[in-house]
């Protein structure tokens, strides 16, 4: 099973640089959108949809938006649709400071991920591809906050977890291991402000933009557990051996992705 996993890990990491470095930024656009599409087929699943067809369905309008949007929708249209997806990870955060186990069977849950689907994944899309037609250096480095923040969060949690972040969500997360992760992203964040070259007077915004944004990957990652948690599943899909499904890898990253754009566009 590891080995599978750090192959299958090798193999993605491999992928992202060439989509990243080799494709224009349209190409790279309309490959992020397939990416996402089948990240909102697995969704649909998670919300209670159980007939292919209607999975099939629920993918397809989905492509369709992304789609209409790449193709009709302006800059500010865009933006608009960007920020919307970053207010969303704030209502997201109130749902998990109540969350308690049992709300999927609640009337209206699946209406709410259903629509919550579109609300995450469209504007995620929107803030790759923006990023991308900026620099292939954002996208990485963006990138970068997820991996650090999630590594040093893993290996600080080793060695210091004592108090659990949220023991019904993810028992393995402890508030000592994401001190750790922000440490880890605030150098991070440091290099960042010199490769990006970015104006000294701005560095201190960034440097804190870059930890709010490794704070609210944390968040993403939570939702996708709490979300699998109610519908009693262990990954998303089973499409990357060893890693589960797209959603499993993109997780942190459309949480991440539009507050990241957000910030960047307020400086």
């Amino acid at each position: 099973m590891l080995r599978q996993r750090i192959i299958t890990g090798v193999i993605l990491v491999a992928v992202l640089l060439a989509a990243v470095l080799l494709l224009g930024n349209v190409a790279f656009t309309w490959v992020a959108l397939a990416v996402f599409t089948i990240g909102a087929w697995e969704w649909s699943r998670l919300a209670g949809i159980g007939q292919a067809a209607m999975r099939l369905a629920f993918a397809g309008v989905f492509a369709g938006l992304g789609v209409f949007v790449a193709l009709r929708a302006g800059p500010e249209a865009r933006m608009l649709l960007v920020g919307i997806g970053a207010a969303w990870w704030v209502v997201v955060l109130g749902l998990l400071a109540v969350y308690h186990r049992g709300v999927g069977q609640r009337p209206g849950w699946h209406s709410l991920l259903t629509v919550a689907a579109f609300v995450t994944l469209l504007p995620a899309w929107l803030a790759v591809a923006g990023l991308h037609a900026v620099g292939w250096q954002w996208i990485l480095f963006l990138v970068g906050i997820v991996a650090v923040a999630d590594t040093g969060a893993y290996f600080s949690g080793r060695a210091f977890g004592k108090h659990k972040l949220a023991p019904e969500l993810s028992p393995g997360k402890t508030r000592e291991g994401v001190l750790g992760g922000l440490v880890g992203v605030a150098l991070w964040a440091l290099f960042g402000a010199w490769w990006l070259n970015l104006e000294p007077g701005i560095w201190v915004y960034f440097i804190g933009l870059c930890l709010v944004v490794a704070l609210i990957s944390v968040a993403g990652d939570l939702f996708e557990s709490l979300i699998k948690r109610e519908a009693g599943a262990k990954d998303s899909g089973r499409i990357l051996p060893g890693h589960g499904g797209i959603l499993d890898r993109i997780d942190s990253l459309t949480a991440a992705a539009p507050v990241f754009t957000i910030g960047l566009h307020w400086i």
